[in-house]
């Protein structure tokens, strides 16, 4: 417990540190919470206001909601726009990952090793770079990695409750609206996470059947009743403001055609280019703009580019909708043409996802090392739990394939795993606590006395 205690003042330092200072450099998405954020703040509208706002931002509701909802909400509390409260807020919520990921690695872990894996799965996320460093700016990665690990924990201690007689009715109701609800905000934060949920809800059901129908379907009915609660005053704001139903964001239609986009082998940095250098005529018009406002090459963005040629291609359709046809039509043509060529696009992607962390923190030689010794470990402690046929093995597997086949199809940013990494670091937790004890074992058999006959 000391260990643990020390392993957390240490996160929570660094992270303090991060967020008190602010990063150096503030990355687009957080710059446009911030600004999201202070539109609601201020005006009580869900758009990018203040200073910095480009001159063709991308649209608010391409962005997640839960983050700025809650940072506006700070600021409110406030009395004014401060960034820095709402920075260190957020690196207190993302440093309860820490003792979250302790106790859900001891809880799978072998009997005989939940110490070393709770402390190396404890350690892997305070002690993780892109993590700490994000607590500089607003970003929604730390924030969804605790939400979706107590999510876990709760789905699990819900599950560990089914099998006990005459629990009070609203004991039952609280252990299933709380991961519900937990997995709602995960969604608000992360929308790609609203499938993810379902996909979980779904699995947790089929490995409790054993413990009877009825409980099972009650619990599953009250997790998607926490989960729509959440989302709804979401879904039903939208549908007002935009005529249809959108669930949570409309980035998805951009995303889906940056990662259709196969001449880019997956790098969504590329897109913009090769897009500008096939459409000259594109290129020339933004051109023509810019002459006409002044701007400069700064404003060229791929917002702006995407938005252009979604109007060319599908006028009078709004830009999202368009850009996920598009993106459809991309994947469908690849398939027909040259489905091998797509498989390994695929794997291209997925590798890209969980094979390397942030360039500019982990692309040296040791941060790359560590990240794939940590990636590695992670494989290792899932295998275990398959070998030792867990039950929830099948929870933790339809979690890490969701994040895969969603980054896979849509952009394959490493930035999708840093969410997902509390449970990286159980499973590396798992994994290396195998090792030890293999290791160990291993001495010891070499330094047994050999009876003289």
């Amino acid at each position: 417990m000391l260990a643990l205690i020390l392993v957390v003042m240490a996160g929570l330092a660094l992270r303090m540190d991060a967020a008190w200072q602010g990063a150096a450099e503030n990355m687009p998405d957080s710059a446009a919470y911030e600004r999201i954020a202070r539109g609601l703040h201020e005006d009580g509208v869900f758009a990018q206001k203040g200073p910095g706002t480009p001159a063709h931002p991308q649209p608010a509701t391409n962005y997640s909601p839960g983050l700025p909802l809650a940072v506006a909400g700070v600021f409110d509390l406030a009395g004014g726009d401060n960034v820095r409260l709402a920075r260190l807020l957020l690196a207190l919520v993302g440093t309860l990952s820490i003792p979250l990921a302790w106790l859900l690695a001891r809880r799978l872990a072998p009997p005989e090793d939940p110490g070393v894996a709770g402390i190396v799965a404890a350690a892997a996320v305070a002690f993780y770079p892109c993590l700490i460093a994000d607590a500089g700016m607003l970003l929604t990665e730390a924030l969804a990695g605790t939400l979706v690990t107590g999510a876990l924990l709760s789905m699990l201690r819900a599950r560990d409750h089914l099998g006990e007689p005459g629990r009070p009715l609203w004991l039952r109701t609280t252990d299933w609206l709380l991961p519900g609800a937990l997995l709602g905000m995960t969604a608000m934060v992360r929308p790609e996470y609203l499938p993810i949920s379902l996909a979980l809800i779904l699995v947790l059901a089929l490995i409790s059947r054993g413990h009877g129908l009825r409980p099972v379907l009650f619990g599953s009915a009250l997790m998607l009743l926490a989960v729509g609660l959440v989302i709804t005053p979401w879904v039903t704001r939208n549908l007002d403001h935009s005529g249809r139903l959108v669930p949570l964001s409309t980035g998805g239609g951009q995303t889906l055609f940056t990662g259709s986009y196969l001449a880019s082998a997956g790098n969504p940095q590329e897109v913009m280019p090769d897009l500008l250098a096939r459409n000259p005529d594109l290129a020339r018009r933004i051109q023509v703009q810019n002459d006409a406002s002044g701007e400069g090459p700064a404003s060229i963005t791929p917002e702006r580019v995407l938005a252009l040629l979604a109007a060319e291609r599908m006028p009078g359709v709004p830009t999202d909708v368009a850009l996920a046809r598009i993106g459809r039509e991309n994947y469908l043509r690849a398939l027909q043409q040259d489905p091998a060529r797509l498989l390994g696009y695929f794997a291209a992607k997925s590798a890209r996802i969980w094979w390397r962390g942030r360039k500019d923190l982990t692309g040296t030689t040791t941060g790359l090392v560590s990240h794939m010794t940590l990636v590695a470990g992670a494989l290792l402690g899932l295998l275990l739990l398959a070998f030792r046929r867990q039950p929830e093995f099948w929870l933790i597997l339809a979690l890490a394939v969701g994040v895969t086949l969603i980054g896979a199809v849509f952009v394959a940013s490493p930035r999708r795993t840093l969410a997902f990494w509390p449970v990286i670091a159980c499973l590396s937790g798992i994994g290396f606590s195998l090792a030890l004890r293999l290791a160990r074992d291993a001495i010891a058999a070499r330094w047994r006395p050999v009876p003289i006959a």
